[in-house]
């Protein structure tokens, strides 16, 4: 499991992604990961002021925060919020 993620400003999603990388995309409102349970699959973000979108915190010192948690329908039904980067399991 993976309990913290490094940032990478990207412009468009790279074809594959790295485990522990949050791949953020200014230009186009999402961010993406692959699951902090080593399930490997993808987990798109997006983000803005829609009522279908999280929001994206920038801190001071350069880390992130996402709102609300992040809980997939993948098999591994991994529920958590990202905190400064940390994985906060829920």
């Amino acid at each position: 499991m993976i309990s913290e993620l490094k940032l990478e400003y990207i412009e468009l999603m790279p074809e594959t992604l790295e485990e522990g990388i949050l791949y953020i995309s200014m230009t186009y409102g999402t961010c993406s990961h692959l699951c902090p349970c080593g399930c490997n699959y993808e987990v798109p973000i997006p983000f803005g002021n829609t009522e279908y979108s999280w929001k994206l915190i920038t801190e001071d010192n350069g880390t992130i925060s996402l709102t609300p948690s992040l809980q997939n329908t993948f098999e591994c039904k991994s529920h958590y919020y990202i905190i400064k980067n940390k994985i906060v399991w829920c």
